[in-house]
């Protein structure tokens, strides 16, 4: 017999509807985040629990597992979080609910989460941490550039990657992804899905190096781009010599008002 032509169908199927998958430094703090997402109903046969083994060296960062993550994991949401949140407050229900209404406000979703900035920097969240309790940004969801790490939502019907080839670490990996959903004419949202996260964020020599990554990244593309960062916000052009200043708090300013002047044209 001939080998025959198979039809594509025009709905993907998927084994599983939540696939988690974390970054595990900490076996045991990794155990009581799984737990506490078991607790607030993520215990049944639709749910996946991977990770990536990182306790004696980093075998995958945030930009390399998200893409190994989205090859593997059968799940139609994949919820790349860190070890470290407790689903100490919405449960279940509550993030099928934000992502139902999300459908059917805006099918090109393409990522959520649960703190984030918008398009000039406006700050959306919905999160308890050491630094803010019960943090609650009305009108969500919300259209944002960016999100943060500690809990993403990313949509396996569209075909979304980090730039792993040019990138690596363990911050901006969010940004990218949202960043390159932008530039596929995809969306990124801040949800009301409130947890808990033990930390409150952590802004170092490595963060600011990851800045200049992510620069020189948008500077190969030719780009001009507001980049509202959650912890800190930068721009980055196809000039290396103007991109020497896109730390300096006065020039990011003038940079955003130039950036919002003109797509308001």
């Amino acid at each position: 017999m001939s080998l025959q032509p198979a039809k594509i169908e025009a709905h993907l199927f998927f084994e599983k509807k939540f696939t988690f998958c974390t970054l595990v430094t900490r076996f045991d703090e990794y155990i009581e985040m799984v737990e506490s997402a078991k607790k607030a109903g993520f215990d049944v046969n639709d749910i996946e629990y991977i990770y990536f083994d990182n306790k004696e060296s980093n075998q995958f960062d945030g930009y390399s597992g998200i893409n190994r993550a989205l090859k593997v994991a059968q799940g139609e949401y994949l919820i790349f979080c860190h070890q470290d949140i407790l689903f100490n407050y919405d449960q279940r229900p509550q993030l099928e609910k934000c992502l139902q209404e999300l459908e059917d406000r805006d099918p090109n979703w393409a990522i959520v989460g649960n703190a984030g900035k918008g398009p000039y920097g406006k700050p959306a969240s919905r999160i308890t941490d050491p630094n803010t309790v019960n943090c609650d940004t009305k009108n969500m969801p919300l259209l944002v550039e960016s999100l943060d790490e500690n809990f993403l939502v990313i949509n396996r019907k569209h075909q979304l990657a980090a730039s792993s080839a040019a990138l690596t670490g363990f911050h901006l990996y969010a940004l990218d992804l949202c960043q390159n959903a932008k530039l596929i004419g995809l969306t990124s949202y801040v949800i009301d899905f409130h947890l808990f996260h033990k930390s409150g964020g952590n802004v170092g020599k490595d963060y600011f190096k990851a800045q200049d990554k992510y620069t020189d990244l948008v500077r190969k593309r030719r780009q001009f781009a507001y980049l509202p960062a959650v912890c800190a916000a930068f721009f980055a052009t196809p000039f290396i010599w103007l991109n020497k200043f896109n730390k300096n708090p006065k020039i990011i300013k003038y940079f955003r008002s130039i950036i919002k002047r003109i797509n308001q044209q």
